[in-house]
């Protein structure tokens, strides 16, 4: 039903107009709170200097990958993808005892800028930076000392105008 049927129709009780009314606005909010709200992907990847493996579900990424880093094989250890309020941290798992804080800052210009802090234990943050980067895109973070090899950490981040 929409709207304008429920002002118009006279065979509604008031109650029933009221409450028609009251859910049309409750999905306005809903949209509007979705608005509020960004979906942030980090996946962390295991690179090493053994072998010539390269996981599928990297596929899209590989000249990304070869491009930027030097390694001979890529393997995909772990990706979380959560809708985030914007102002609110989110903390990521990454392998090795470690979190990688996320928080969403703000979007300009078809671009998102988030603040992102790698914490482990017992040590000064090894990254708090900003980043930008464009909707729909993400960023690489290479360095944590892993037993394998080198844990390379994607961020990714869309946004709806």
């Amino acid at each position: 039903m929409r709207l304008s049927e429920v002002r118009h129709s006279p065979k509604r009780s008031p109650f029933a107009r009221g409450a028609s009314v009251a859910l049309a606005f409750v999905g306005i909010a809903g949209i509007a709170l979705a608005a509020e709200q960004v979906a942030v992907r980090v996946r962390t990847v295991l690179a090493t200097d053994t072998g010539s493996d390269f996981d599928s579900r990297l596929a899209p990424d590989r000249l990304q990958l070869h491009g930027l880093f030097r390694y001979s094989s890529y393997r995909l250890v772990k990706e979380e993808k959560r809708r985030c309020r914007w102002g609110s941290p989110n903390s990521f798992e990454i392998p090795g005892g470690r979190y990688l804080q996320v928080l969403p800052l703000g979007y300009k210009d078809n671009r998102l800028r988030l603040k992102v802090i790698l914490i482990e234990s017992g040590t000064a943050p090894p990254l708090d930076t900003d980043f930008s980067l464009p909707n729909h895109g993400n960023i690489w973070v290479g360095g944590p000392k892993h037993p394998d090899g080198v844990l390379l950490i994607s961020i990714g981040a869309e946004a709806e105008p």
